[in-house]
């Protein structure tokens, strides 16, 4: 497999499985490191919030393929 296909693959596998969410940086893109605009918040979940993004940069091929990036908030 192409190096580039697979690393592609491994982004949207992290993006699917989840990236950490800072409520001070956000959440950044598993492909091109940008941060993420947020798409959907979901309630509070016991000490968790789940979030969806989408990245912003156009050159990114998980913003062309309309990719949603998972994160978790932790409450400390």
């Amino acid at each position: 497999m192409n190096v580039e296909v697979a690393s592609l693959v491994e982004a949207k596998r992290r993006a699917e499985s989840g990236v950490d969410y800072s409520p001070r940086t956000g959440a950044r893109c598993p492909w091109c490191g940008g941060r993420a605009r947020i798409y959907r918040t979901l309630p509070w979940d016991g000490a968790a919030r789940v979030r969806y993004h989408l990245c912003r940069s156009t050159a990114c091929p998980l913003a062309a393929l309309r990719v949603t990036i998972k994160s978790v908030e932790v409450d400390p």
